[in-house]
């Protein structure tokens, strides 16, 4: 499917695809949260299960401090299904607990979480995000659940 940016040029489900792999590359995997500049939208929102949202700043903050208690994360995409505006992505990330996550102190143990994220996009950028993700089994690896 092609249909017109609003800025003159055509942009493809793939470039929205290619676009949403870039942000779990470059700022998830590498953890270059300078990188939100060029992908966010100026009004971006992220929405958090409860209803409520964040702006980019906020955000921001959510990824050092992931970024922080995973310092080897890496992220994988293993499906992408793209229509209209938005992306939907399964991923897998993995990493070892190094600094204070949820209010559990590093652990030093790795771990393995999947969740699935949906984002919009709008004039070649992420506009806004979505995610679901249990973090139970997380914090089981954690050990801070039986």
């Amino acid at each position: 499917m092609v249909y017109a940016a609003g800025d003159g040029g055509d942009v493809t489900l793939a470039d929205h695809k290619a676009l949403v792999a870039r942000y779990y590359e470059q700022v998830l995997t590498r953890g270059d949260v300078t990188a939100l500049g060029d992908l966010l939208t100026p009004g971006f929102r992220s929405w958090l299960p409860d209803g409520a949202s964040v702006g980019a700043g906020p955000y921001r903050d959510a990824v050092l401090a992931s970024r922080r208690a995973f310092p080897d994360l890496a992220v994988t995409v293993l499906d992408q299904v793209a229509e209209g505006d938005k992306v939907a992505t399964r991923w897998r990330a993995r990493g070892t607990h190094r600094g204070m996550f949820a209010g559990v102190p590093a652990t030093g143990r790795p771990v393995t979480v999947t969740a699935i994220h949906l984002h919009r996009v709008a004039g070649g950028r992420l506009a806004e995000h979505w995610e679901a993700i249990n973090l139970l089994p997380l914090l089981h690896q954690l050990g801070a659940t039986r």
